[in-house]
């Protein structure tokens, strides 16, 4: 089932409950197994296999910014990873990350999925043309595998000419990107993208909290916004948060005293980030074993 919007709908669909950048525009979602027009998705020749497959549970498109959310054995994934590796496009990365997979439909009902796709077109593929944007965000398709539950990391069967990414490897780069950045919708909402890879992440928080420091007040309220989602740990950067509440920016200081609210309020996640940070080591040990042979 098809539906169309039009407002202010969130570009990424959310993943883990995390928060999302915005987009004035057209937005449609799709529930279910649709078969989507091909005459969409010209910009990637042999796409239409991986976008069509028979597991996808639910997409949704913002300005051209498109996820595609599939729920499948790790058999019919492997067959999906072969069509992934034949579109016509330079590179074709895969990320690993722990399960579960979480997406949301434009009225917030949950959707559980075990890998995603995720393309830029239309307008969103203006991004990718800012300074530093093709590390903050990808250029080509990209495939994101949730392990875990009916996904069996040792029974993946990687093709010939993909390449495989952990988390800490993807945030690295995308806060090199940031950091260089002479674009302040790249150093902005580039703070989002970075908290919703790892909201885990120390090095991924100080990379945003920097942000706080930038010289332009809505690239600090982008930052401002990302920190509550470190949880209690971001309680390091009240103090500069709290600098932000003299700024002359209206709009700055609430969304800097409602940071401050939410980390000073924000529940205990030890138990969340050490599920997470074990999942993560199980991927780096078997990246390293591939690389080992």
């Amino acid at each position: 089932m098809r539906r169309a919007f039009f407002g202010a709908w969130a570009v990424l669909a959310i993943v883990g409950s995390l928060t999302a950048q915005r987009a004035w525009g057209l937005g449609e979602e799709t529930i279910g197994n649709e078969p989507l027009n091909e005459a969409n998705f010209t910009d990637w020749k042999g796409i239409m296999p991986v976008v069509n497959d028979k597991s996808r549970v639910y997409s949704n498109w913002v300005n051209g910014n498109e996820h595609f959310f599939y729920k499948s054995t790790t058999k019919e994934l492997n067959a999906a990873l072969v069509e992934f590796a034949k579109i016509e496009v330079k590179t074709h990365e895969v990320l690993l990350r722990s399960a579960p997979g979480i997406a949301h439909t434009f009225g917030r009902k949950e959707i559980p999925f075990n890998w995603e796709l995720h393309i830029h077109g239309g307008i969103s593929k203006h991004l990718l043309t800012l300074d530093k944007g093709d590390e903050v965000w990808n250029k080509d398709p990209r495939l994101t595998i949730y392990v875990g539950g009916d996904i069996d990391l040792a029974k993946l069967e990687i093709p010939k000419g993909v390449t495989l990414l952990d988390i800490p490897t993807l945030s690295k780069r995308v806060a090199a990107g940031i950091a260089a950045s002479k674009d302040k919708t790249v150093r902005g909402w580039g703070c989002g993208q970075l908290t919703s890879l790892d909201h885990f992440s120390t090095e991924n928080m100080q990379a945003v909290a920097k942000m706080l420091d930038d010289g332009d007040s809505w690239v600090r309220l982008n930052a401002a916004g990302s920190l509550p989602l470190f949880g209690k740990k971001a309680a390091a950067h009240l103090p500069a948060l709290r600098e932000c509440l003299v700024s002359e920016d209206q709009g700055l200081k609430t969304r800097a005293q409602a940071a401050i609210v939410e980390i000073e309020q924000a529940e205990d996640k030890s138990k969340e980030e050490k599920e997470a940070s074990e999942g993560q080591q199980k991927i780096a040990k078997y990246l390293e074993a591939r690389k080992k042979g």
